[in-house]
């Protein structure tokens, strides 16, 4: 795999389910044998690109979920956040 290649599969568009399947195909393919350094360098870059991505949702999400539970009055409420970057 070229870093170019890597470098496409980490774009921001992708979803965070799609980030953690291709985190786990990374994975098992570092774990296997046989593969050049090249090759398992790319792949560890790309699998720290896409981990930096899910970190972030993971964040936003977060962040959400405790506007929603804090609310001091009882009640729900949600407050819109601005978009990350």
């Amino acid at each position: 795999m070229t870093n170019d290649t890597a470098e496409a599969r980490a774009e921001p568009e992708w979803t965070f389910e799609a980030a953690l399947e291709r985190l786990n195909e990374i994975a098992e393919r570092l774990e296997g044998d046989g593969m050049e350094l090249d090759e398992s360098l790319a792949l560890f870059e790309e699998g720290v690109r896409l981990l930096r991505f899910a970190e972030t949702v993971l964040s936003g999400a977060d962040a959400r979920v405790r506007q929603l539970l804090e609310d001091a009055g009882g009640g729900f409420r949600f407050d819109e956040l601005p978009e990350a970057s």
